[in-house]
C-alpha cells in the first residue's frame, strides 16, 4: 500500500520526478526531484508532497485497520516531521543514492528492529 501511494505521487504533483526510494518497516528513504516550471503553475512544495503522501497512506491504513487487515495504532501512524536535504550536486546525489540502496541492508542495526 505504501509503495502505490508513494509511485502515485507522480500522478498527484505533474511536476515532480521520484528517484531511488526504500520502504522499510518503520521508515521510508526517497529522493523526489521538484521539477521548475518555465509556465505560470507552479512547482509543488516538498512539504505539500509529503502532507499528501501522508494523509494518503493514513486514509488507506484506516481503511485496512477497519476491515482487520493492519493493526491499530496509538494516536497517529507518522512522526510529526521529515527529514529534508536539497541536493546540490552529482556527487551529493549519488552519495545519498548509495545510503538508500544500502539502508536495507543495516536494518537489523536500526534500534527498532524487531524479530
Amino acid at each position: 500500500m505504501i509503495n502505490n501511494i508513494y509511485l502515485d505521487l507522480e500522478n498527484q504533483f505533474k511536476h515532480i520526478k521520484l528517484h531511488d526510494y526504500v520502504i522499510m518497516p518503520n521508515h521510508i528513504h526517497g529522493i523526489i526531484e521538484i521539477c521548475e516550471r518555465a509556465d505560470m503553475e507552479s512547482a509543488p512544495t516538498i512539504n505539500e508532497i509529503i502532507q499528501t503522501f501522508k494523509r494518503y497512506t493514513t486514509i488507506e491504513y484506516i481503511k485496512g485497520v477497519k476491515k482487520g487487515i493492519y493493526q491499530s495504532f496509538n494516536k497517529k501512524i507518522w512522526q510529526r516531521n521529515y527529514y529534508e536535504h536539497v541536493i546540490r550536486n552529482e556527487k551529493e546525489y549519488y552519495k545519498i543514492v548509495e545510503y538508500i540502496q544500502n539502508n536495507v541492508l543495516k536494518w537489523k542495526e536500526d534500534k527498532y528492529f524487531e524479530i
